[in-house]
């Protein structure tokens, strides 16, 4: 899987806030993590609950010091946290779609790309 990168992973962290639909299509709710890594089309992130492999999914990166980067995503990949027991690690894949921030987040993975490592 790892293979099948093109770009570039920062160990990076960011709050991110991820729209997960219930089981009634009229609510969903907001679930709070954090980012393990990131790059310009995707990022990995440690959930406490599971979420559907091939799911599409809304969400809001919360970086401080800036305006929210609302984007869309496709959870590619779902598996069992090795470090922590009741968590799962996904793996997201970012579309590019209309009424989101994708410029902005590839801008700011450029900047990330750019700056000294100690200040990242």
């Amino acid at each position: 899987m790892d293979d099948l990168r093109v770009e570039t992973r920062l160990n990076h962290e960011v709050t991110i806030l991820i729209e997960v639909q219930t089981s009634t299509a009229t609510s969903a709710n907001v679930v709070l993590c954090n980012s393990l890594d990131l790059s310009a089309n995707g990022l990995q992130v440690v959930l406490d609950h599971e979420i559907a492999q091939g799911g599409i999914f809304r969400l809001c990166i919360d970086i401080r010091d800036q305006d929210p980067i609302f984007l869309v995503a496709e959870a590619k990949w779902v598996r069992p946290d090795p470090d922590e027991t009741a968590s799962f690690r996904i793996g997201l894949l970012i579309f590019e779609s209309e009424d989101t921030n994708v410029a902005q987040w590839k801008e700011y993975n450029a900047g990330l790309l750019d700056a000294p490592s100690g200040t990242r």
